[in-house]
């Protein structure tokens, strides 16, 4: 099967985007396919929004894409600029880069790694 990489910029402000992105990979996933999804942008704010509203429709996306293995985390930085770290922290989603530094994923060695690039935003 196929590897992709889903980079979701869609935050809560554009939650049919994110629904949307979500859903994709969560299809691509129960295909078989090796899916890591990566939050960044205001996508970072997502693990602390679920968290103040469980109801949220992202919760059980959020949770499906877990259960597979395919949330590969969020950007540090981007997290930082929108607030979002302690929110990532708490949902225990892994932090990639640095905050103030270094933007992540590195998409050219996702591509290098074999990835197919989905951005959703």
């Amino acid at each position: 099967m196929g590897k992709f990489a889903v980079v979701l910029t869609a935050g809560p402000d554009d939650a049919g985007s994110a629904v949307n992105g979500f859903e994709y990979a969560l299809s691509l996933a129960d295909a078989d396919n090796e899916v890591a999804v990566f939050l960044d942008g205001a996508a970072t704010k997502w693990p602390g929004e679920v968290q103040r509203r469980a109801d949220h429709p992202v919760s059980e996306s959020l949770d499906r894409l877990e259960e597979h293995g395919a949330l590969a985390g969020a950007c540090a930085y981007c997290a930082d600029v929108f607030g979002a770290t302690e929110g990532c922290e708490d949902a225990d989603v892994a932090l990639h880069g640095t905050a103030g530094e270094e933007h992540a994923p590195d998409v050219g060695e996702l591509v290098a790694d074999g990835y197919d690039l989905l951005p959703v935003s």
